[in-house]
Order: structure tokens, then sequence, then C-alpha cells
């Protein structure tokens, strides 16, 4: 299983970057940012589909990869085609994603305070801080569609840098476990020695 989660940490390199860059744009251009948010969003997706699929294919059997894989590939095909008639649902699933994000890294945070990793305060705080922006832009309070577009970018700025902040803490999590069972000679199991 911490391999999986290390695999899955690792496809979320693409949505690291693709969180800053799309943030970037939509605080610096706001108007103009929504269309090309739209097929960011849907390459995005589709770039993630291909990478699980690569993954199901080359290292992982597990079939929910494979079908999350085609499920993204299809929906960002859709997104990029049909995305001018979907932008408000669009920055809804902006919303969604940001939301479980915040949730997981939250999750990922309490994981590493197990590990007494000293950068968990600062996941924990940032995951807090990412999962009310991505409640915020789902319930949309605010009137202007400008202000929430920028507020959407300053969720996935704070998003993609919790994301690296979780994927270096998964790494070391991973190479710790590692660590600690190289030494290993044997594992007694219910009195029973397994070489």
């Amino acid at each position: 299983m911490q391999g999986f989660l290390v695999h899955l940490k690792n496809l979320s390199v693409i949505t690291m970057i693709a969180g800053l860059i799309t943030g970037i744009i939509l605080i610096a251009r706001p108007d103009q940012a929504v269309q090309l948010v739209c097929i960011l969003f849907g390459a995005t997706l589709i770039l993630l589909g291909i990478g699980a699929l690569i993954s199901y294919f080359t290292r992982l059997k597990f079939t929910l990869l494979a079908i999350v894989g085609v499920l993204c590939i299809i929906a960002g095909v859709i997104v990029c085609i049909k995305y001018e008639s979907i932008v408000s649902a669009v920055i809804f699933i902006f919303g969604l994603f940001v939301t479980i994000s915040g949730i997981v890294d939250f999750i990922s945070s309490l994981d590493a305070r197990k590990n007494n990793l000293k950068s968990w305060v600062f996941s924990l705080v940032m995951s807090i801080g990412v999962t009310v922006l991505g409640v915020i832009v789902l319930v949309n309070p605010f009137d202007s569609a400008i202000l929430l577009t920028r507020l959407l970018g300053l969720s996935l700025i704070i998003y993609a840098m919790l994301d690296l902040i979780t994927f270096i803490q998964v790494r070391k999590m991973f190479k710790l476990k590692t660590v600690n069972l190289k030494g290993v000679d044997h594992i007694d199991i219910d009195g029973e020695d397994i070489e």
C-alpha cells in the first residue's frame, strides 16, 4: 500500500506544476484566464490519465488505477472540447479538487506527525487553509467572477506548495520504512521465524 501511495504522489507532480502555473495566471489575468484554465485543466486530466495508465501497465496492476486513468482521459477531452459551455462546472470541479486535496494533505500531515517529520505543522496549517479555500470556491459566496477567479488562483498556488511538501514527506516516510527494513534478517510472526 505504501508503494501505491508513493506512486500516487509521483503522479501528483503533474498537478503540482499545473496548479502553480494556473494559480499564477488566474491571479495575474483573471478576466482572460478562465478559457486558458479550462484548457489547461483538461490537458492536466489527460496527462494524469496517461500517467495512471502507464503506471498500471508498467508497474502497478491496480484495476482502480486503470479505471481512473481512462476516466481522466475522457473527462480531459470533454473539458478541452466543450470548455466554453462548462466554465462554471470547471470552477466547481477546481473547488472540489482543491477541497479533496486539502483533506488528503491534512491526513498526510497527521501521518507525518506520527513519523516525527518536522514539517508536519506547516503542512497541517496549509492543508486546513487549502480546504477552507476550496470550500469557499464551492459555495461561491462572491458575486464577482474575477474575485472568485483570483481566489481560485490563490488556492491553487497554496495547493501546489502543500502538495510539494506532502510529496517530500511521503518519500521521506517511504525511505525511513525501507531503511528500517533493510537491517531485518527475519520476522517473527506468531512464534514462527520467517526468513
